[in-house]
């Protein structure tokens, strides 16, 4: 006989380098106890190899001595079909003529495995002891792996799950109380096969210019920061269904190089063309190359706040540069609005004016949009 045989609702749940480890439910005399099985993958390593761990509900009705002659069967066995054979065979024989207790899984229990099963253990990443958050994964058709995570309400299987994922946009699904595991999951395919032309459009970006924002970009990120030169950079924010239309676009670093490059990209905005990529229409419009990520030292591009002395903070970047190029400091503009506020500068409308902390060179920023 083999595991599924046997154990139809034993999952395999994680394998590392040496081991394949197991969680699931035996039926022991008709009542079903969740287990927690490694198994060494080499087999010579098998006979004193495999660890079993079962719920607290079984383990106090077993006798010492049952726990030894289980203990050797584990030991001494040459697979785990064989065990499991053997250690279903032992425990029934010795709980037969217990107290027969309720029933210790829960229905739903066995529905969310049975569904999981139904849905392919080949999607399965992980999977908690309570089977309340279920972790399954989609590799679309550029080999990407994409990740959906389903958190059940185990005491009432007809209220909407809630799922994360790492889209551009919120995943939403339609819900019914007969709603399954597997038509979330085919809602999520359909949803990762919108972005395909987004990701490529970013792919490209990240693959050949020195993108200096995120640092770690995840699927669900529409926005890059691409260096132009030291302390000048372009921020774009993509649109995730249309990826080739024209994004938005604000550039970071000295006011008057930034004007310069503003004004190009006006001048030849005329240029844009949906048909070709994100990457190659921003250097058409720009009359530019960007610096490929072996051209540029990210390091010598990102500058850190003159104030703070950090460079991300709280999802901010220093974008505001001082004019005057022998400084050209960069600082955040929480950072620069709280120094000159406490300086008591001169407000006009929503905009500080005073001087450079490190120059004296005349700098104004405006004031952060939480504060208006």
């Amino acid at each position: 006989m083999s595991v599924i045989d046997i154990a139809p609702l034993l999952l395999p749940l994680e394998t590392t380098d040496t081991f394949n480890k197991y969680f699931g439910f035996l039926n022991i005399l008709g009542h079903y106890y969740k287990f927690n099985i490694q198994v060494p993958k080499e087999e010579s390593k098998l006979q004193g190899g495999m660890k079993l761990e079962c719920e607290w509900a079984l383990h106090h009705r077993l006798g010492n001595h049952v726990k030894i002659l289980i203990k050797q069967r584990l030991n001494n066995a040459n697979s785990l079909a064989s065990f499991l054979k053997d250690f279903v065979f032992i425990v029934e024989n010795s709980l037969k003529d217990s107290f027969v207790e309720p029933e210790l899984c829960s229905v739903v229990s066995l529905q969310i495995l049975e569904q999981i099963q139904e849905l392919g253990w080949n999607r399965l990443l992980d999977l908690d002891q309570t089977l309340s958050l279920i972790e399954l994964a989609h590799k679309d058709d550029s080999g990407r792996m994409h990740k959906l995570k389903i958190f059940l309400n185990k005491q009432d299987m007809t209220i909407r799950p809630i799922c994360q994922t790492q889209l551009p946009e919120a995943f939403n699904f339609i819900w019914s109380g007969k709603t399954r595991l597997s038509h979330i999951f085919q809602e999520f395919e359909v949803a990762v096969n919108l972005y395909q032309n987004f990701w490529n459009m970013l792919k490209e970006i990240d693959d050949n210019c020195c993108v200096l924002e995120p640092e770690k970009p995840t699927f669900a990120s529409t926005n890059r920061r691409i260096a132009i030169k030291s302390n000048l950079s372009l921020h774009v924010v993509v649109n995730c269904r249309q990826p080739t239309t024209f994004p938005e676009c604000k550039f970071v670093g000295n006011p008057p190089e930034t004007s310069e490059f503003r004004e190009t990209l006006n001048l030849n905005l005329h240029r844009w063309d949906v048909e070709r990529s994100l990457y190659k229409n921003l250097q058409e419009v720009l009359d530019i190359d960007f610096p490929s990520p072996t051209d540029v030292s990210i390091q010598v591009v990102k500058a850190d706040c003159g104030i703070c002395y950090c460079h991300n903070q709280n999802e901010e970047v220093p974008d505001i540069v001082c004019e005057d190029q022998r400084c050209s400091h960069a600082f955040h503009q929480s950072c620069l609005y709280e120094w000159l506020r406490n300086l008591n500068a001169r407000q006009n409308a929503n905009t500080l004016f005073g001087e450079c902390p490190f120059c004296d060179h005349p700098i104004r920023v405006k004031v952060p949009a939480l504060l208006t």
